[in-house]
């Protein structure tokens, strides 16, 4: 019976696995970078449309839909970026070429900058300090 790529890789040197890890890596960033369509990003990150819909709480055809559409909400775009380990920010370009960030779709407010989820205020820290 034959042996999966990864039993393979693992027999290999150390040496050897480093560099067929920067060279996938490599790969996967160029596959980003060539992304045309949602499906790309996916195929990129190597994940399958079962695993994205696992991951947002949907059906395998509803994401099969999603990557097919040429109009979508932003959330859903947003989760969909999300669920393949990217984030999504919008900008506009001005005609002279001047970029503007549109700071309200930056990030979800549930999420912090780097990605983490935004830890919830608590009913106390939203009442001013009582005077004394």
């Amino acid at each position: 019976m034959g042996r999966k790529l990864e039993e393979v890789i693992d027999g290999l040197p150390a040496e050897r696995q480093a560099r067929i890890a920067a060279l996938s890596e490599e790969k996967v960033a160029e596959m980003i970078a060539h992304a045309s369509s949602l499906t790309d990003f996916r195929k990129a990150v190597g994940k399958t449309q079962a695993e994205v819909a696992r991951e947002l709480g949907i059906q395998q055809h509803a994401v099969s839909q999603l990557e097919k559409r040429s109009d979508t909400y932003v959330s859903t775009l947003r989760r969909f970026l999300q669920s393949l380990g990217m984030t999504l920010e919008l900008s506009v370009v001005a005609q002279n070429g001047t970029r503007i960030e549109l700071r309200n779709f930056l990030r979800p407010p549930e999420l912090e900058a780097d990605g983490t989820p935004a830890k919830k205020k608590t009913a106390a820290a939203d009442k001013p300090a009582a005077k004394q």
